[in-house]
């Protein structure tokens, strides 16, 4: 198994995903942060500027950023929420909104891929990137409605066939 290094000086012109996780079964935000911080130093002196950073927990993308400004970030779920459902900001150095399809919280299932969302980040300034969770089908008839919607970026583990359908369906010419 390569070490993040060498896979980045693997492919340095390779777009990059990186996501800050904890390895512990409670997933406490310290070791985030932690995780974090170690990243930071691992990427302090990059000049790449195809990598993305996020995370689930917030504070984990906040010290990063405090740490490695200039590598783009996604936010985590507390950015991501107050970004959607409240206005706001998802938190500085910010280029890509990162959301599953759907969610259920509560037992209310909310479609967080809309084709107004999408548009809504464009306005705004971000990718809008797409992930797959429990609840999503990772299926051909997904990806040609989120291709539809001008989405960005779909993190598939079926990219052969993800590919595929992207050439039989390309992107609407209203997405530029």
């Amino acid at each position: 198994m390569p070490t993040l290094a060498e896979v980045l000086k693997a492919f340095p012109r390779t777009p990059i995903n990186i996501e800050i996780k904890g390895r512990t079964p409670a997933e406490e935000t310290a070791e985030y942060v932690k995780n974090a911080e170690v990243l930071g130093a691992l990427l302090r002196d990059t000049k790449l500027r195809n990598l993305i950073v996020v995370s689930f927990r917030q504070e984990a993308v906040d010290r990063f950023h405090e740490l490695v400004p200039q590598v783009d970030l996604a936010p985590g779920i507390a950015g991501g929420s107050t970004w959607l459902l409240a206005g706001g900001s998802p938190g500085p150095g910010v280029a890509a909104i990162q959301a599953p399809i759907i969610v259920t919280t509560g037992g209310t299932t909310l479609q967080v891929a809309t084709a107004e969302n999408v548009a809504r980040a464009h306005r705004e300034g971000y990718a809008w990137q797409n992930w797959f969770s429990n609840e999503d089908r990772d299926a051909p008839a997904t990806w040609r409605s989120l291709i539809d919607m001008c989405v960005d970026g779909t993190m598939t583990s079926r990219p052969v066939a993800y590919a595929r359908v992207l050439r039989r369906h390309p992107r609407p010419a209203a997405c530029g």
